[in-house]
């Protein structure tokens, strides 16, 4: 335990862990009150490169500025601090802090920056000010300062392209014989696109191959329940070389969905095209803004029908059960099961502001972590589709062009996607201008990329690798060694790596159970064990949220039951 604990320090080697707790006394300087328990300004959580942290002590807002402990940014920064009744002399990296008699002491200071550092309960803090100048780390108030978070950047981190910024800890499982679901690539993602309503490329799926530079494996588009299967577009997108994602909605209720001669001809026609299918039915159903949202029962049941159905009449027809990132509480009432369902997919957006209001900016959201909600709840038994992606780039919110921001979310998602979220199987990039072609009402956003040859260029040169795939794969084996990964659900405090329990019952199939208020008792292949445990609270990905994480310590529950793992990049690697 204690050798995997100093490997962890080393090669994570951005400042990792968190909170000795060292009180830094001076009896000499009058105390300040304490806030009240549980009425901080901020949440007890630092943000640093990607990675969430639970600080021993209190961050606080006061005249204006944050304010940090030092003992928390000790241990995070791994600062060298040198203290005496009456100086503080603090290094980090190349850069120095210096404080005697409560003032800061460095040449370039002006008179406005000469502020105190404030004693809390003997305890030292220091104000954001002089953390970003002297130390060079670079403090936020995270997400757009609507929330109580802090992120801290390193001067390293600061130097990196913004879509490169604050990736965070992955955990990697490996396993072996896990069975594939129908046309699964056993590596790398399908390209995906849907360019039917393009017209600056007149909705060719041949012309956004070649702007792209890069043939995509599958194309979707969006048919009403009711109206007959697109046959001759499912012969376009063949033509392209490509497999077909068909949006089928029951826009009428699902009262409409029978097992009945409709549904049987949908089917057979779907089997008679001759192609892998991917079915996405009733997509987005934990929203309210479709008409078979609100009755998860009723969903289910029609889901099951729809089914069975392909089951027996279409066996190339995959069936994608696909939510909206967000809300996240409704998702799982509108899950089929396991059995009834190929794979599953979740519906991403990064637009400018939420809702066509100013005061609703959401330009901090990060493509990633809104897809980690649904990556970690399902991939531990599905493989996972972005059914779409979009990035603003023109909003009449505020009528102007936000470029920069759509390739930076673009850039972002394409590149890390692959190594980070290895079960994610298929993407596709929703090319449409909704200024011209959404209903009356939601004419908000432009996600083209093909009007603007930056935002071109960009999505072009994530895609190329070898990792998106042009063509669907035909399995020769039913299972595969695969790599699960799980992200953001896990915090550092004091000594350890910890990650919700939903990992350790899920992903490495354990049982977890409540033992004291500081412990769980795991069972695993017949033995059982107390595992320490800590809560925590984050910020959601989207819309000024919080999230508790029931956090089990990750070093000790895999040393205590002998699973093999190892510390690579920064990122923790599971063997079972």
């Amino acid at each position: 335990m204690a050798n995997k604990k100093v490997l962890l320090i080393a090669v994570i080697a951005v400042f990792l862990l968190i909170g000795t707790g060292v009180l830094w006394g001076f009896a000499n300087h009058n105390q300040s009150n304490p806030p009240p328990e549980g009425n901080s300004s901020f949440s007890r959580d630092i943000v640093f490169d990607g990675d969430h942290y639970k600080t021993k002590q209190e961050i606080f807002s006061e005249n204006g500025s944050i304010y940090l402990s030092l003992p928390d940014l000790t241990d995070v920064l791994k600062l060298d601090v040198e203290q005496t009744s009456e100086s503080i002399n603090i290094t980090y990296q190349n850069n120095q802090l210096k404080y005697e008699d409560n003032i800061v002491q460095n040449n370039q200071a002006k008179e406005n920056e000469v502020r105190d550092y404030v004693i809390k309960n003997d305890i030292v803090y220091l104000p954001e000010l002089h953390i970003e100048k002297y130390l060079g780390v670079k403090i936020d108030y995270y997400l757009d300062k609507k929330t109580n978070t802090v992120q801290l950047s390193s001067p390293e981190e600061q130097q990196k392209e913004d879509y490169n910024k604050e990736i965070g800890t992955t955990i990697f499982l490996h396993k072996s014989d896990v069975p594939l679901a129908k046309y699964e690539p056993q590596d790398g993602v399908y390209l995906g696109g849907y360019v039917i309503q393009d017209e600056f490329i007149d909705t060719s799926m041949n012309k956004f191959n070649e702007v792209t530079g890069k043939n995509h494996a599958s194309y979707f588009r969006y048919v009403g329940y009711g109206q007959p299967f697109p046959t001759e577009w499912v012969n376009q997108v063949k033509s392209v070389g490509g497999f077909p994602q068909i949006a089928w909605e029951p826009n009428n209720g699902l009262e409409e969905v029978k097992d009945d001669a409709y549904l049987r001809a949908f089917a057979k026609e779907a089997k008679a095209s001759d192609v892998p299918i991917l079915m996405r039915y009733a997509s987005e159903m934990n929203g309210n803004w479709t008409a078979y949202s609100g009755n998860a029962e009723l969903y289910i049941e029609k889901w099951k029908v729809v089914h069975d159905v392909m089951q027996e009449e279409a066996p190339n027809v995959m069936m994608l059960w696909n939510v909206f990132t967000m809300p996240e509480h409704t998702i799982s009432e509108f899950y089929p099961g396991d059995e009834y369902v190929d794979y599953v997919g979740v519906n991403i957006y990064n637009v400018f502001y939420h809702n066509d209001r100013l005061e609703d900016k959401s330009d901090f959201e990060d493509p990633l972590r809104l897809l980690d909600y649904v990556y970690n709840m399902y991939s531990d038994t599905k493989p996972i589709v972005i059914g779409e992606f979009g990035a603003t780039n023109y909003t009449v919110t505020d009528g102007l062009y936000h470029v920069n921001f759509a390739e930076e979310k673009i850039s972002r998602l394409y590149k890390h996607l692959p190594k980070l979220y290895p079960r994610v199987k298929a993407i596709y990039y929703f090319d449409v201008n909704n200024l011209v072609n959404a209903p009356e009402g939601r004419k908000i956003n432009n996600y083209a990329i093909t009007e603007n040859s930056r935002i071109t260029e960009a999505y072009s040169a994530q895609v190329q690798g070898e990792s998106y795939l042009s063509s669907v794969e035909i399995q020769n084996e039913a299972s595969a060694s695969e790599i699960f990964s799980y992200r953001d659900f896990l915090f550092y405090y004091e000594d350890g790596l910890y990650v919700d329990v939903q990992f350790a019952e899920e992903y490495l199939g354990m049982v977890v159970e409540d033992n004291d208020e500081h412990t769980f008792d795991v069972t695993f292949k017949e033995k059982t064990a107390p595992i320490q445990k800590e809560m925590h609270t984050i910020d959601k990905a989207a819309f000024f949220e919080k999230r508790e994480i029931e956090g089990i310590l990750l070093d000790e529950l895999l040393d205590v039951f002998d699973i093999d793992y190892a510390y690579k990049d920064g990122d923790l690697h599971i063997y079972q």
